[in-house]
This record gives C-alpha cells, sequence and structure tokens, in this order.
C-alpha cells in the first residue's frame, strides 16, 4: 500500500491513449474503466469494462512498450496508481501476484480472441456469394457464359448457320 498513490478521475477521464509510454499501473478501488482500441475504419471497439478490483496497464510495464489500447473513466472512480519505478521490484518481492496478472492476461487475452473471432469477417466476395437468391446466381452463369469464348464461338457457328439456311 505503501508504493500506491489514490488518483480520483471524473467519468470521461481519459487515463492514457494507445501509443503512450506507460508509466503506471492502476486499480480500480471504485468506478469503472473502459479498455477500447480504433479499428482500421476508426471504430472504436471496447475490449473490456474494468470496475472495482480490475487492475490495467500492467501490460506496457511488463514489456517496456507502448500502451496498447486507450483507457478512459466511464464513470466517476477512485484508482490506485502503482508507478513504473516500482513495478518490477513490487513483483520481485511477490511473485503469487506475478502469477495473478499472467492468470489475469491469459484471460483477457482469451477474451480478446473471442472478439476477434466474432468481428473478423469473410472476405467481401465471399460475403457478396452468400447474399445471392437463386435467380441471381442463375443470372451470374448466364452472365459468364455469354461473357465466354464458348459462348462466342457458338455464336458465331449459329449465325453461319442461320445464313447458310436463310440463303437456300
Amino acid at each position: 500500500c505503501a508504493l500506491l498513490s489514490a488518483r480520483e478521475v471524473a467519468g470521461g477521464t481519459a487515463l492514457f491513449h494507445r501509443g503512450e509510454p506507460g508509466d503506471a499501473m492502476y486499480l480500480i478501488e471504485n468506478g469503472c474503466v473502459r479498455i477500447s482500441v480504433k479499428d482500421a475504419d476508426g471504430h472504436d471497439t471496447t475490449l473490456a469494462e474494468m470496475g472495482r478490483g480490475d487492475f490495467f496497464g500492467e501490460m506496457s510495464l511488463l514489456d517496456g512498450n507502448a500502451r496498447s489500447a486507450d483507457a478512459t473513466a466511464s464513470v466517476d472512480s477512485r484508482l490506485a496508481v502503482l508507478p513504473r519505478a516500482d513495478f518490477r521490484a513490487f513483483l520481485r518481492k511477490n511473485p503469487d501476484i506475478a502469477l495473478g496478472i499472467l492468470t489475469a492476461l491469459t484471460h483477457r487475452l482469451r477474451r480478446t480472441d473471442d472478439l476477434l473471432r466474432h468481428r473478423v469477417s469473410r472476405n467481401a466476395n465471399e460475403e457478396e456469394q452468400a447474399r445471392l437468391t437463386v435467380a441471381d446466381r442463375a443470372a451470374v452463369l448466364i452472365a459468364e457464359f455469354g461473357g465466354s469464348w464458348k459462348f462466342i464461338g457458338a455464336s458465331i457457328v449459329f449465325s453461319l448457320l442461320w445464313i447458310a439456311f436463310n440463303t437456300w
């Protein structure tokens, strides 16, 4: 507890943004924090809604990379903040806490896998194909045949035969 400092934040407050360096890990004493990312189309996707007793912000402290997501207080919240300088020393002295963090990270990774599995769509051609009715499929087949060399050859033969029969 001596390593933690309390921080009161109003709902809607951004705690950090993707790409920023990680300077602390947060524990939620009261309130709710939304962890989100923007996809390639600019849509905001919620990865997790964290509540009382949850923690976040540890990934960049573990791997030294920038923040991987945005964190925003959904409602007025009270957070306990563990600074980067104290984080690793705390884990070294408390290996059971480190195992708890690894377990939580694994659960989050599985939840993110599920989210991706449901969000990833088939390619546009497959989606278009899946929406075709029987009549649409027949029209596609006719159009494919009509633009093929078989059709062009058959048309020439038919035209020559037509001319031959009409001239006799």
